[in-house]
C-alpha cells in the first residue's frame, strides 16, 4: 500500500511537467493565430469597415462637412483595395466585398435618415 502512494505521489508531479510539453501543439496554433498576416489583414479591414461607417453616419447626421466626409470615404475605401490586393482575393470576392461594404453604407443611410432618402453616393 505505501508503494502504491508514493508512485502516485512520484506521478502527479511528473504528468504536471509533462502536460505543457504534450499540449504545446494548440498553444502554438493560438500564437500563430494573434501574429499572422491574415489576422493583421482582417484587423486592417474591420478598421476600414468601421472607418467608413463612421463617417456614413457622421455625415448623414450633418455633424461632417461633405468635403471630409469624401476626403475619409476615399481614404478609407483605398486602406480597402489595399487590403483586398494584400489577401490576393479573387476578382468575384472583390467584387463581393466591395458589394458588401456599399450594401452597408446604404443601411447606415437609410437607419439614420429613415425614408427620407439617401445620400447622393460620391
Amino acid at each position: 500500500m505505501l508503494v502504491l502512494i508514493a508512485v502516485a505521489l512520484a506521478l502527479i508531479p511528473a504528468i504536471v511537467i509533462a502536460y505543457p510539453f504534450l499540449r504545446r501543439g494548440a498553444s502554438r496554433e493560438w500564437l500563430d493565430d494573434e501574429s499572422s498576416p491574415m489576422a493583421t489583414l482582417q484587423r486592417r479591414w474591420d478598421a476600414a469597415l468601421d472607418g467608413i461607417r463612421s463617417a456614413e453616419l457622421e455625415y448623414a447626421i450633418g455633424s461632417l462637412a461633405e468635403e471630409d466626409y469624401r476626403w475619409l470615404r476615399r481614404q478609407y475605401m483605398r486602406e480597402a483595395a489595399v487590403v483586398m490586393r494584400a489577401m490576393e482575393l479573387e476578382q468575384e470576392e472583390e467584387e463581393a466585398l466591395l458589394t458588401q461594404i456599399e450594401s452597408e453604407s446604404e443601411r447606415v443611410r437609410a437607419r439614420v435618415l429613415g425614408d427620407e432618402g439617401a445620400v447622393e453616393q460620391p
